[in-house]
């Protein structure tokens, strides 16, 4: 009888010993909630340099690159960081939420910066930049170019300038685009047909542009992305302005284009109550100044102090604005 108990005890001991190796043995990870920053690719440099920057309200969260996501583990929350907002939702009563085309409209998100549970961080606005002792372009210089008024400069070796300005001429009301990607095409290869640009604008580059805009004696428009501009010399560009791209006669709005930064809530509810914290910290002026100085744009809040004058102009244009877009699909 002592030896079965004795035989019964050590099998009890084993068991045990056996189930506390399988719990030491099991990930942690796959109990225990686990703060995460999912960001896009082009984005996770500046994400990192800012979070060493900030006090971010979720240490020991760790950077996943948006490339190398599959599904999101169950116990993962958090923010995605990026150009595209994770939970659109168009509503009901709109037909399209891009505008009739391969354009993404938002009206009224300048003064909100949060439309549902995703919020804007940052925004790269494109202006029509200039030296503030010349006027400003208007839309007949657009549509036939500016003749001996002075010269519209464009960096048709980028794509994305393209696709902008073919928007803006496709524009049909305001926040209104075609859809049909035949249109976006022809548009694009018509640019260079009636002299509207600069000799050689199918080839220029941005930095081909700039010593003309900063030259005082030239008379230079450049339709541009405000981080192309911050990219320059401070000295260089404080005596720069800018203004949105003319609209069509009549319109009694006016819009722009823009390369939006959001931060999206991921995670299961119970988790996301985590989040307050960072959900504050994400729409501090202090947070978002230094993300936008990172990455040379615009921080959403209005309280974030401008770079510098050019900014402050730039600014003033986005919380003035009825509505914003941005390419997406085809159009980049």
């Amino acid at each position: 009888m002592a030896k079965k108990t004795v035989i019964l005890a050590v099998c009890g001991v084993l068991l045990l010993a056996g189930l506390g190796l399988v719990l030491l043995i099991q990930p942690k990870s796959r109990s225990q909630p686990q703060a995460v920053w999912i960001v896009e690719d082009r984005y996770a440099d500046a994400w990192q340099k800012t979070l060493e920057g900030g006090d971010s309200p979720l240490p020991g969260a760790k950077i996943v690159p948006l490339s190398s996501m599959g599904d999101i583990p169950e116990q993962w929350y958090g923010y995605r960081i990026g150009s595209v907002r994770e939970d659109w939702d168009p509503p009901a009563d709109e037909a399209s939420p891009m505008g009739g085309g391969p354009i993404r409209v938002y009206r009224g998100l300048a003064n909100s910066r949060q439309d549902g549970p995703a919020m804007v961080l940052a925004v790269d606005p494109w202006l029509v930049f200039r030296r503030f002792t010349i006027p400003p372009l208007n839309r007949d210089m657009v549509e036939n170019g500016p003749g001996d008024r002075g010269r519209i400069f464009m960096a048709g070796s980028d794509q994305a300038a393209v696709w902008a300005w073919s928007a803006q001429l496709l524009q049909e009301a305001p926040g209104i685009f075609p859809a049909d990607p035949e249109i976006w095409e022809q548009t694009a290869e018509r640019l260079y047909s009636n002299r509207r640009f600069q000799n050689g604008a199918r080839t220029y580059s941005w930095g081909e542009l700039w010593p003309h805009l900063l030259d005082e004696n030239e008379t230079v428009w450049v339709y541009a992305p405000l981080s192309r501009i911050r990219q320059l010399p401070l000295y260089e560009t404080n005596g720069l302005e800018a203004n949105p791209f003319p609209g069509r006669p009549g319109w009694n709005q006016f819009g722009i284009q823009a390369e939006i930064l959001w931060a999206a809530p991921f995670g299961s509810e119970k988790n996301r109550e985590n989040l307050e914290l960072a959900e504050a910290w994400l729409k501090s002026a202090e947070l978002q100044s230094l993300l936008a100085d990172t990455l040379g744009c615009l921080a959403a809040h209005p309280q974030a102090p401008p770079y510098n004058p050019v900014s402050h102009n730039a600014r003033v244009i986005w919380f003035a604005a009825s509505y914003v877009w941005e390419a997406g699909e085809f159009a980049r």
